[in-house]
């Protein structure tokens, strides 16, 4: 295209088939030509065939020159503003990332980027940036500050490459960890760690998300109020675009039999809350009547509000609540489980001004917590939430027995299957045995195994035997098993 129009026709005369010839975009020399704008006038008109138009004169030239360059400067300016959007975009986005790691490092997980990783990252990369500007010290201050924060910027940048590169490496082996961006994180190990009860799982994880894209939408939109600047809304989803508060923790009602896990799941939840930052403190409080009544009404809500204050930004765990409605003969106020109940509602009420109220979880047996909650429908509208923890299997009675095993220090034998205690369990008990106790099952059946291995090793003693005192054999649990009835 810069060749003159003296060389276009020696090559025209030279190889006139040449005009018709397509590289291999299906492009010909006039198809260049068009698309260059620099191309002179006598050049296209030698590729087109026709007879070159008379030589422009100086004027003629200067002017085209102009337009040329009028062009040119146009393009430059979309090119250049094109360009200032993407990169106040790209600045928005790293400083949307780096105040979810100082405010809200628990919403990065569902990104598939680790916290804590990312917190390192930054810490070295200030560290690098502070070194490498004081080394120079001919310098400016603004140069270290630009320095620095392009050493930010590109820590950022690692930690997102490093998630899409871990997450297409990620298949379905892992379900799990592909639920939440492949990064296995500590709230989601936590959920894990419950046997069965599915249900829950799905509630908690659900929370989980809604909390996450919250903390997302707080941190991503634009807030004019204190000075931060986010990214616009055009850029964000519906769903980061919504303006809904961040989600409330709801007080739950938990139904089921004695060991069926209420109150380990109500612990697990302090810690899993505390984690994603809907409750202030892990605290759990677990208490009962004799923890809430007294001997007369002042007495009662005294001790009541005491409670409440100690559990104040954690989980406080009513254990047998429906014995709030009993009456007590050697108590002089008749409705003193009534006056509790008046300051639980109380502090529910309070929670929902505003306030650092405990969340507030009342469990029992079924029937029960039925009966009492049909007496009083004004605690019962006031928890949103009803869980109903149903018997253990004997499938997760033997998982709970191999998670139990392993907690205490001790490991099964090769020939120890979960599936095999499985049957053990269906065989040697029955439903309603099991429905009674539950997970002390599994703790009865491990407290039975532990007695085998202990005599095991008293017997070794005399006969000069190796004994491993951790291990657990099969007939150490089918022992233990015949033992339990």
């Amino acid at each position: 295209n810069s060749a003159t129009a003296e060389v276009v026709k020696l090559l025209v005369d030279a190889y006139p088939d040449a005009l018709h010839l397509q590289n291999d975009d299906g492009m010909t020399a006039l198809d260049l030509a068009l698309a260059d704008e620099s191309t002179s006038e006598q050049v296209l008109a030698l590729l087109e065939g026709r007879p070159p138009p008379p030589e422009m004169t100086r004027r003629q030239k200067a002017e085209k020159f102009m337009e040329r360059a009028d062009a040119l400067e146009r393009k430059l300016l979309t090119v250049r503003g094109s360009g200032g959007r993407q990169g106040r975009d790209f600045k928005d986005a790293v400083a949307a990332v780096r105040r979810l790691a100082d405010c809200y490092p628990q919403a990065l997980y569902s990104a598939g980027i680790d916290p804590n990783e990312l917190e390192i990252s930054l810490s070295n990369a200030m560290v690098d940036g502070g070194a490498m500007s004081s080394s120079r010290r001919g310098g400016s201050s603004g140069d270290a500050a630009r320095k620095q924060q392009m050493a930010i910027e590109n820590a950022i940048l690692e930690a997102v490459l490093k998630r899409s590169k871990g997450t297409n490496k990620q298949g379905d082996a892992d379900q799990d960890r592909d639920d939440f961006g492949g990064v296995r994180d500590r709230v989601e190990d936590l959920i894990s760690s419950i046997v069965g009860l599915e249900h829950i799982k799905c509630q908690i994880r659900g929370l989980r998300r809604t909390t996450e894209i919250c903390d997302l939408r707080e941190s991503l939109l634009p807030d004019h109020g204190n000075g931060i600047r986010g990214l616009s809304a055009a850029l964000l989803g519906a769903t980061l675009s919504d303006t809904g508060g961040r989600p409330r923790a709801p007080h739950m009602i938990f139904f089921g039999n004695p060991g069926t896990g209420k109150t380990a799941v109500a612990r697990l939840l302090a810690k899993v809350y505390h984690e994603l930052g809907i409750l202030r403190k892990p605290k759990f409080l677990e208490v009962e009547r004799m923890d809430l009544i007294a001997a007369d009404q002042r007495g009662t809500i005294a001790k009541t509000r005491e409670v409440l204050e100690e559990a104040r930004g954690g989980i406080l765990f009513i254990d047998e609540a429906y014995t709030l409605g009993m009456t007590s003969k050697r108590s002089r106020a008749e409705n003193a489980g009534n006056d509790a109940m008046t300051e639980i509602m109380r502090s529910i009420d309070t929670d929902e001004a505003g306030r650092d109220s405990p969340l507030v979880i009342m469990a029992g047996f079924p029937t029960e917590m039925n009966l009492f909650l049909a007496r009083h429908e004004e605690l019962r509208r006031r928890f949103d939430v009803t869980f109903e923890f149903p018997d253990y299997t004997c499938q997760e009675l033997a998982e709970i027995f191999v998670d139990l095993v392993h907690a205490k220090g001790f490991y099964l034998d090769e020939t120890v299957r979960v599936d095999y205690i499985a049957k053990l369990l269906q065989k040697q008990t029955d439903t309603f045995w099991r429905s009674e106790r539950n997970g002390r099952v599994s703790e009865l059946l491990l407290a039975g195994a532990r007695t085998e291995v202990r005599k095991r090793i008293r017997s070794s003693q005399f006969e000069e035997q190796e004994v491993d005192p951790q291990l657990i054999l099969r007939q150490d649990i089918e022992t233990a098993m015949e033992g339990l009835n």
